[in-house]
């Protein structure tokens, strides 16, 4: 398993990068839902190819109990997801706002679901020339982990 260290940080007005880890196979980034930074991104292997994974927290400075948090994966050249997850208790209260972008080919059958209170799932079927392909950004959490593939 592979550490990756990269994050960054929003204040006043400019990006400080902070060191942080984050744990990443070449299949699915960890995410510790205790102590992570606003932004952590990870570059994965998917079908032989490098994806990229990122995990936003969009409330990290909010005081409620209930934290949102974008979710995206994206292939250069090729297409990105990226949708909305809440989570509370360390379970998922909602998954939604689907962002499917296809940069060459379209996306068609698009859907964002929370499948369980440990799983939320957005897929489309991604169209380019002959093939189509069903591209998905999995998340589920466990032991306050939340983990992306």
């Amino acid at each position: 398993m592979k550490k990756l260290s990269l994050s960054f940080m929003l204040l006043g007005g400019g990006i400080l990068m902070v060191s942080h880890n984050v744990q990443a196979s070449e299949q699915e980034m960890v995410y510790n839902l205790d102590n992570h930074a606003l932004v952590e991104t990870a570059i994965l292997e998917e079908d032989g190819e490098p994806v990229e994974v990122s995990i936003m927290d969009t409330s990290l400075f909010s005081r409620v109990a209930d934290k949102t948090y974008t979710i995206s994966k994206s292939k250069k050249n090729a297409w990105s997801i990226s949708y909305k997850a809440t989570i509370k208790n360390n379970q998922f209260t909602s998954a939604s706002g689907g962002n499917f972008k296809a940069i060459q080919g379209n996306f068609s059958n698009t859907s964002v679901t929370k499948q369980s209170g440990t799983l939320a799932i957005g897929k489309g079927s991604w169209k380019y020339r002959a093939a189509t392909s069903v591209i998905q950004v999995k998340a589920s959490i466990s032991n306050k982990k939340l983990t992306v593939n």
